[in-house]
């Protein structure tokens, strides 16, 4: 019988899962910690809380982070690269530019392929796709005995001008495959658009992460087969949609922001309960902080990101992510205090776990400051030990001499203005007013420190959704297939060429509807989004414009408007080019609806307990509730501590709570009128 639909994201510190069980007509939520010599452990042991029998399960949706990993800590595949003869310093050089002018210390940083590993082939296409050098077959085949002889794990494959014309990089990939057993990433399958160093770093981030994780998915499918589970598990991607695990063994790379990507997409969800259509999204875990948006109730996807100073080429939801989570770690440098970015994960974690941690955390400041209770963390299913968090700080507080309880403040004070700042690097930076948006907490830590940041930024609102600590797990429930396509098409407004632009857009549909059949989309399910590259005439950068209708004039007026909102300023005289065009392809997933609360009461709410917390040096009597015990219509005041099973929500003086008919908490500062609640 088919009756649980349930996400799980995998984190630095804890596993999440969200479950929906259709018998009962209820979403479940479970945290385990993350298990990183095994993914696959922490996933299980988090079904298993709730499923005896993985047979019951209809939809399984899961965001990995094993490929993001493997790249972040220089993990990857042993991986060859192949190009067209004459081009093999392409990767090295780069684009040749300092991305930081004044820092003296600034090194680029190393790349993924050493020269060494670097094959030249003797081939040519031009830049309309005409062959003017035929493959070298013979040269092909001394280049596979050298792949052989030297064991790669993978290949990437990156030829001149194979956006036009991809039939050389098919060709090698054939001759490969029946030679080796090992993923040969195309950069015509993976970024098929023009930029030539660009297309490399794509493609060879793809091939380096490809092996681990296919073998990371092997497993998981294996020990759920086993189990009983059956049916395809569906992928997040990093461009919000999903995918079969599949399709996500030949494209690894849109698994690289798989996980934060799900809050973002239940981001979305929430504007459709709350009516506000401008979020920042902020999800804290044990080892990060990721801030995204969603303007005009849509995420904000960019075509091109940059990651640890590689670019790729691939449409992404825009994440900005720092060092900065519970499990931060607190250090002294020349005399100051410092926080982050190295974390103390899951293994030992934070020194109040108790599993071998001696170095003080943000998670070891909450607990001293009385804002986490050591004996109801994640609703009692972890003993915190508060002595031990205390002897870890004070190995800072000496240093510094400072008492442990101003040592402790100090340690959430500057995580929450590194956390700020990170908000203000994608706001403030684009031109854009946070305050004019709504905060959106979760992660297991975000409800900790939202108020607390949203003060920082003269926010006036922030919203934690119900099920904030799995947050990201749950937005995983809420999305849809999704599969982007790109062809280069260069030209002014002027030059265009409509039967050729028809050509290439049916060409975009038919490669996506063959991908969508594949993931048991019926054609007649798929929806389709078409776009447009567009810049001024002699500029680098392009700004995607939506293209319903081909109608050019009004694309002009919309990249004009677009230039003027991201830059402040625009041309509206200038000559305008198209540089690429895009098809983005949905197939619609069933998904559960949000239920009202049935309860409702406007009357303030009863605290179940008080205990002391501090709050600017000064240790005050607070009150702490519990979700268990909000319905619809609570209202109340800071200071005060909300504790759910899965977080704890913050809240300092000065603010105004409600629990809306979805059970999430609303927090805003307070006017004259509501200060008389408290």
């Amino acid at each position: 019988m088919s009756r649980y639909r349930l996400g799980v994201d995998i984190g630095g510190t804890f596993t999440d899962l969200v479950i929906f069980d259709r018998m009962e007509n209820v979403y479940h939520t479970k945290k385990a910690l993350t298990t990183p010599h095994n993914l696959a452990e922490g996933v299980l042991e988090c079904i298993e809380h709730y499923v005896d029998d993985l047979s019951e399960i209809e939809y399984f949706v899961h965001g990995t982070t094993s490929g993001l990993n493997a790249f972040l800590e220089r993990k990857g595949a042993n991986v060859a690269l192949i190009v067209t003869k004459g081009f093999r310093d392409v990767y090295e050089i780069g684009r040749a530019n300092r991305t930081e002018m004044y820092n003296i210390h600034f090194n680029k940083p190393a790349t993924l392929v050493e020269r060494e590993h670097i094959y030249e082939i003797n081939e040519r296409v031009t830049f309309d796709g005409s062959v003017v050098k035929p493959m070298d077959e013979e040269n092909l085949l001394q280049i596979i005995e050298e792949l052989k002889e030297k064991e790669y794990d993978a290949v990437a494959v990156c030829l001149m001008h194979a956006y036009r014309n991809p039939d050389h990089e098919g060709h090698i990939r054939r001759a490969i495959e029946k030679e080796l057993d090992i993923p040969v990433s195309l950069s015509s399958d993976i970024a098929r658009e023009w930029r030539e160093y660009e297309r490399v770093s794509t493609t060879i981030i793809n091939a380096y992460i490809a092996p681990i994780v296919k073998k990371y998915l092997k497993i998981l499918e294996q020990e759920v087969e086993k189990r009983g589970f059956k049916k395809d598990i569906y992928i997040m991607q990093s461009n919000g949609g999903v995918m079969t695990s599949k399709i996500a063994k030949k494209l690894p790379l849109q698994t690289l922001m798989s996980g934060p990507v799900g809050g973002t997409i239940g981001g979305m969800n929430l504007t459709k309960l709350t009516g506000d259509k401008n979020l920042i999204c902020v999800d804290m875990g044990g080892t990060s902080f990721d801030v995204s948006m969603i303007i005009n109730g849509e995420p904000d996807v960019i075509a091109e990101i940059n990651m640890e100073g590689f670019p790729i080429l691939s449409p992404m939801v825009n994440i900005h992510t720092i060092g900065a989570g519970g499990g931060s770690i607190a250090w002294i440098e020349a005399g100051g205090l410092r926080v982050g970015p190295k974390s103390a994960g899951s293994t030992p974690g934070p020194a109040c776990y108790g599993k071998g941690g001696k170095q003080p955390t943000v998670t070891d400041a909450n607990l001293v400051l009385g804002r986490i209770d050591e004996n109801n963390f994640l609703g009692g299913d972890i003993k915190l030990d508060k002595q031990a968090a205390i002897e870890a700080i004070t190995t800072v507080a000496d240093q510094i001499g400072l008492s442990v309880k101003e040592t402790a403040e100090g340690i959430c004070d500057i995580a929450n203005a590194k956390m700020a700042d990170a908000i203000r690097t994608l706001t403030v930076k684009r031109g854009i007013d946070p305050r004019e948006f709504t905060l959106v907490a979760f992660g297991g830590a975000g409800p900790m420190h939202a108020v607390l940041i949203a003060d920082l930024l003269d926010m006036e609102k922030v919203f934690v959704p119900s099920v904030s600590g799995t947050f990201s797990a749950w937005g995983m429930l809420q999305t849809d297939i999704r599969f982007d396509t790109v062809r280069n098409y260069v030209a002014t407004k002027g030059q265009v060429e409509m039967p050729e632009i028809e050509s290439k857009y049916k060409e975009m549909k038919q490669e996506s509807i063959t991908v969508l059949n594949q993931q048991n989309i019926e054609t007649g399910q798929i929806r389709f989004q078409n776009s447009i590259d567009v810049r001024y005439t002699g500029q680098e950068y392009t700004i995607n414009i939506l293209n319903d209708i081909n109608n050019f004039e009004q694309i002009e007026q919309d990249f004009h408007k677009a230039h003027l909102d991201i830059y402040g300023h625009n041309n509206p005289k200038g000559e305008i080019e198209i540089v690429n065009l895009r098809v983005t392809a949905f197939g619609d997933l069933e998904k559960i609806e949000y239920v009202k609360s049935q309860e409702q009461t406007e009357q303030q709410a009863t605290p179940k307990s008080t205990r002391n917390v501090v709050w600017n040096n000064l240790e005050a009597e607070t009150k702490v509730y519990s979700t268990d015990s909000l319905v619809n219509g609570n209202y109340f005041n800071g200071p005060a501590i909300v504790e759910d099973k899965n977080s704890t929500l913050v809240i300092p003086p000065k603010h105004y709570i409600h629990i809306d008919e979805y059970q999430n908490i609303e927090i805003v500062k307070e006017t004259a009128e509501q200060e008389v609640l408290v």
